[in-house]
């Protein structure tokens, strides 16, 4: 969810005003948004859904100019053109809740293989065309919506700010050019001895922008080098709390992070809120601190009640698909 307070734009804002942008193009139906020229759309039974499941979800032809998409909901797709690629990019810290349509849009999964005219970024075919696509196929009609919501305001804690600034050469940093295409191009190799800045990615072990969170044990740990207090934010707290969060610590500059908390009922891990955790977390297992003393203890750094202004994507209409 996008939150903005009075003040010089933020990371997230500016993102949200690029979002904004896209939407309004989509809307208006301007000539030079690109559309496929071809385009199969095809309900998935029960079995396709459960072998897609069973090979990881919804997933994506990477060839030039052809998308395909496995076996997705609508509420999915939705969601990959209007918010992780709505302007033609990956925005891998956005989150904006969608709201309204019909229950079929969370439950029922198509198949999707289009292909484009000639050679189009997969940023662009997952992004505004495939906005296009839902429009002109699902009659899919989808406006921005600004609300006034609850937020965090974060602060430094009385006592000063216990992060460590981050030294510069100590690793090397991702620009955030990396997310200029989809996928992401692989790290080139660095020279023995350094090392990227970010999280790693399991799967192959190699460093990747942005933060690492993983469980230790009950509680949830989250490393990050090399980030401003607005990348804290948008790629560790904004994805662990139940309400957005506003920077008004006015700290510039690159730090590195290590926090550890118990999640609980305001933040995403926990058993309560979070549908993804596979087990039941006894309160006897839950040894860590919560996540306000875990920041005001180990980071120096406060959350507190506030009002901010949310962005939300309202679904006015949509419809089954007709027919190829």
């Amino acid at each position: 969810m996008g939150c903005s307070f009075l003040g010089p734009m933020s990371r997230s804002t500016i993102a949200l005003l690029a979002l904004a942008s896209a939407q309004s193009a989509a809307q208006s139906g301007l000539a030079d948004r690109p559309k496929f020229e071809v385009a199969s759309i095809k309900p998935c039974s029960d079995t396709d859904s459960a072998a897609d499941r069973k090979s990881g979800g919804s997933g994506s032809n990477l060839s030039p100019g052809r998308l395909r998409l496995d076996c997705g909901t609508v509420l999915g797709m939705i969601q990959h053109a209007y918010v992780l690629f709505a302007n033609g990019h990956v925005n891998p810290a956005s989150n904006i809740p969608i709201e309204g349509g019909p229950a079929w849009i969370r439950s029922e999964r198509y198949q999707v293989d289009a292909k484009a005219d000639r050679a189009r970024s997969q940023g662009m075919m997952h992004g505004p065309m495939l906005q296009a696509l839902l429009e002109d196929r699902f009659k899919l009609r989808i406006h921005h919506e600004t609300r006034p919501v609850r937020a965090y305001r974060l602060t430094v804690a009385k006592g000063g700010l216990k992060v460590h600034r981050f030294r510069e050469g100590s690793c090397v940093s991702f620009g955030p050019k990396i997310f200029e295409q989809f996928p992401p191009p692989p790290p080139r190799e660095l020279p023995p001895g350094q090392e990227y800045c970010g999280g790693i990615d399991p799967t192959d072990g190699r460093r990747w922008i942005g933060a690492l969170t993983t469980m230790k044990g009950p509680n949830v740990t989250v490393e990050a080098r090399a980030m401003s207090i607005d990348d804290f934010i948008n790629h560790s707290l904004s994805g662990n709390l139940d309400r957005p969060v506003v920077n008004a610590t006015g700290i510039k500059g690159l730090f590195d992070f290590h926090l550890e908390f118990a999640p609980d009922e305001t933040t995403r891990g926990s058993p309560s809120t979070d549908p993804g955790l596979n087990r039941e977390v006894a309160p006897s297992e839950i040894a860590g601190p919560s996540i306000f003393s875990a920041l005001q203890k180990q980071l120096g750094l406060k959350l507190e009640p506030a009002t901010g202004t949310g962005e939300f994507l309202v679904i006015a209409q949509v419809e089954k698909p007709s027919a190829n």
